[in-house]
C-alpha cells in the first residue's frame, strides 16, 4: 500500500497514463502523415518500437526525479515542504484531458469518413483516388516451366493491392492481354484507363528467387520506384508483402492497421504447399475441362500438406463450380463440392473474397437462396472492392431479382475493372435488351462475339440473342444474315433455300424453319433449353416455350433464372406454368414487383 501511495505521490500513474494517451495519438498522427512523404513501410514500425521502449524509461524517471522551479531534481533531494508535485499532477490531468479530447475527436472524424462499402464502391460520384495495373510478369528463368511461378507473383502481388481502399485495380485477366506486348506504357495505360502500371520480371533457380518490380507513371512513362529482391523460396510470402506496401507507400496511400494486417497475412506455412496452389492457380485461370482438372489435382496436392490452407480450398470451390456450370462435371456435383470447399475455405479464413463471392453465386443459381446469396456477396465486395468476379456475381443476381438500377451499376463497375470481358459485354448487352435499349445491347453482344472469336460455345448465345436484337428492331435481312452465320457449320443446309423460305413466307416462314433446327441441333450447338424457350414464344408457340423451361427446370440449368427478367417471356408471364416455376425457384413475389 506504501508503494502504491509512493507511486501516488510521485506522479508516477499519472504520467505513466498520459505517456500512453500521448504516444496513442502521435501515433495515429504519424500514420496519416508519413505516406504523404513516401516514406518506407518499416519506418511506422521503428516508432512504434522506440515508443514502447520509451514507455518503461519514463516510468522510472516519473520515479526517479522531478520538476521543480530550478530544474529536474531526484525526488530524494526535495522536501516535501518544497516539492510541486500537486502542481505536477494537475498539469498532468491537463495534459490527459486535452489529449482525450484530441483523441474523441480523431476518433469522431475516422468514424464519419465514408468507409468503402459494396454500395459506395460502385457509386459513380465516387472515383478512386489512383487507379493501377500489373502487368504480367516477365520469367526470366532458365526453365520456362516456371512460367506458372511468374504468373502466381504477379497474381498475389495483385490480389494484395486489391484489398487497399481507394486503390483502384484492374483486374487479372484485363492484365494478362499485354503479356509479351510490345505496346508502349502509355498506350497500355490508357487502353486499360489507369494512371500507374506494375511491370516486373521472376527469375527462379533451385529455391534461390530474384524479383524485379518496377512502379512506373503511365500518363508520362516514368519511373517513380524500382527494386530488386533476391531471398530463398522461404521468405516468398515476406518479400510479396514488403512489395505491395512498398507500391502503396509510394502511391501516398494510407494502409490503416486491417490492411497491413491482410497484406502480412501469410496464406501457409509450407511452401511447398503454396507452390502447388500457384500450379493450380495457373492452370484454373485457363478455363478448359482439362486444365480445370489439373488445377484441382494440384489444390489437393497442396492440401495434402496442409490441410488448414485456406485459399487451395477456395481454389477447388472455384474449379468444381465452374466445371458443373459448364457441364464438364453433373451441375448436382460440380455445385455441391464448390459449396462444400468455399465453406470449409471460409471456415479457415472468413477473409477470402473469392470464396465467399463462389458461395454467393452456387446460392444464387443452384439452391435460389436469394437473401444469403446477397449476404455472400456483399461480404465478398466490402472485403475486397476491386474483386470483380464478386462484382459480375452480384450484378446477376440483381438482375434476376429485377433490381435493374443497381445491377447496371455492378455489370459497369465490372466493365470498368475488366473492359476486355466476353461475359461482362455479354451481361451488359442481356440487361440492355431486357431494357429495350437493342442497339446498345447490339454493340455489347458484338465486342463479346470479338473477344471470343473461335471459341463457338461462347459465341452462340451471343449470336442468337444478336438475331433476337435485329427482329425487335425489324431488321429482317440482318436476321438472315445472321441465320446464315450461325449455321454455317451445317454443310447440309442448301443457303438458297434459306433464301427461298425468306422469300416465300418472309421472316415468318424463316423463324419458323430456323427455330425447328435449333430445337434438333441444340446438343451440338451448347443451346440451352431456355434459350429455345425464348425462341418460340418469338413465333407464337408459347406452349412449346412453356414446355422448354419445364424442361430446363428437370435439367437444372443453372441459368433459369434470369427467365424473371427475361423481356421475351413479357407476354406469357402470367401463365399458371409459369407463374408455377418462379414459385418453384422462389422468384413470384419479385415478379410481382417488377
Amino acid at each position: 500500500m506504501k508503494i502504491f501511495d509512493e507511486l501516488k505521490r510521485r506522479n508516477v500513474i499519472k504520467a505513466t497514463i498520459a505517456y500512453i494517451v500521448v504516444a496513442w495519438v502521435l501515433l495515429q498522427i504519424i500514420a496519416i502523415v508519413l505516406p504523404n512523404f513516401g516514406a518506407p513501410p518499416w519506418l511506422l514500425k521503428t516508432l512504434i518500437f522506440l515508443i514502447a521502449i520509451g514507455l518503461p524509461i519514463w516510468i522510472i524517471f516519473s520515479w526517479v526525479y522531478e520538476i521543480t522551479p530550478e530544474g529536474l531534481k531526484k525526488t530524494n533531494n526535495v522536501s516535501k515542504d518544497k516539492s510541486i508535485t500537486r502542481t505536477t499532477n494537475k498539469r498532468l490531468n491537463i495534459i490527459i484531458i486535452i489529449t482525450l479530447i484530441i483523441t474523441i475527436v480523431l476518433t469522431f472524424v475516422q468514424q464519419s469518413t465514408p468507409k468503402t462499402t459494396s454500395k459506395a464502391v460502385i457509386n459513380n460520384d465516387l472515383v478512386f483516388d489512383k487507379s493501377i495495373a500489373v502487368i504480367p510478369f516477365k520469367n526470366l528463368s532458365d526453365n520456362k516451366e516456371n512460367e506458372y511461378f511468374a504468373d502466381g507473383m504477379m497474381d498475389d502481388i495483385l490480389n494484395q493491392l486489391s484489398i487497399i481502399q481507394g486503390l483502384e485495380v484492374k483486374s487479372r485477366q484485363s492484365s494478362e492481354c499485354y503479356h509479351g506486348s510490345i505496346k508502349s506504357i502509355r498506350q497500355i495505360g490508357k487502353e486499360l484507363g489507369v494512371n500507374y502500371l506494375i511491370e516486373g520480371s521472376v527469375q527462379k533457380h533451385k529455391d534461390s528467387i530474384r524479383i524485379i518490380v518496377q512502379l512506373i507513371d503511365a500518363l508520362n512513362d516514368t519511373n517513380l520506384w524500382s527494386d530488386k529482391y533476391d531471398f530463398e523460396f522461404k521468405n516468398v510470402f515476406t518479400i510479396q508483402s514488403e512489395i505491395s506496401k512498398q507500391i502503396a507507400f509510394n502511391l501516398n496511400m494510407v494502409l490503416p492497421p486491417t490492411g497491413i494486417e491482410q497484406i502480412e497475412k501469410t496464406p501457409t506455412n509450407n511452401v511447398e504447399a503454396y507452390n502447388l496452389y500457384l500450379n493450380g492457380r495457373f492452370f484454373w485461370h485457363l478455363r478448359n475441362k482439362e486444365d480445370l482438372n489439373k488445377s484441382i489435382y494440384y489444390f489437393n496436392k497442396a492440401i495434402e500438406l496442409d490441410s488448414e490452407y485456406a485459399l487451395a480450398y477456395a481454389g477447388l470451390a472455384d474449379a468444381y463450380y465452374i466445371m458443373g456450370w459448364w457441364g464438364w462435371l453433373p451441375k448436382n456435383e460440380g455445385f455441391s463440392k464448390g459449396k462444400e470447399y468455399a465453406q470449409k475455405a471460409l471456415a479457415i479464413d472468413n477473409t477470402i473474397a473469392q470464396a465467399h463471392a463462389t458461395l454467393g453465386s452456387i446460392l444464387t443459381f443452384d439452391e435460389w437462396k436469394w437473401k444469403e446469396a446477397e449476404k455472400e456477396l456483399q461480404i465478398a465486395i466490402s472485403l475486397n472492392p476491386n474483386c470483380v468476379t464478386a462484382h459480375h456475381y452480384y450484378y446477376e443476381l440483381l438482375d434476376v431479382l429485377g433490381r435493374n438500377e443497381e445491377a447496371r451499376e455492378h455489370v459497369d463497375w465490372a466493365l470498368k475493372l475488366n473492359p476486355f470481358s466476353m461475359i461482362f459485354h455479354r451481361q451488359s448487352a442481356y440487361m440492355f435488351y431486357n431494357n429495350l435499349d437493342f442497339e446498345k445491347a447490339i454493340q455489347g453482344f458484338q465486342k463479346a462475339i470479338n473477344l471470343e472469336i473461335g471459341n463457338d460455345m461462347l459465341i452462340y448465345p451471343d449470336q442468337l440473342t444478336l438475331i433476337r436484337c435485329y427482329l425487335k428492331l425489324g431488321q429482317h435481312e440482318l436476321v438472315k444474315e445472321s441465320i446464315n452465320d450461325f449455321i454455317s457449320t451445317d454443310t447440309l443446309i442448301n443457303y438458297n433455300m434459306l433464301d427461298e423460305l425468306y422469300n416465300k413466307n418472309e421472316i415468318d416462314g424463316l423463324l419458323n424453319w430456323f427455330v425447328n433446327w435449333l430445337s434438333m441441333n441444340q446438343s451440338e450447338k451448347y443451346i440451352e433449353k431456355t434459350m429455345l424457350a425464348s425462341f418460340y414464344v418469338i413465333i407464337g408457340d408459347s406452349e412449346s416455350a412453356l414446355n422448354y423451361l419445364e424442361k430446363s427446370y428437370i435439367a437444372g440449368e443453372p441459368g433459369l433464372p434470369f427467365i424473371n427478367s427475361n423481356l421475351d417471356f413479357k407476354s406469357i408471364k402470367t401463365e399458371p406454368r409459369f407463374i408455377d416455376l418462379l414459385k418453384k425457384m422462389d422468384l413470384y413475389q419479385y415478379q410481382l414487383s417488377n
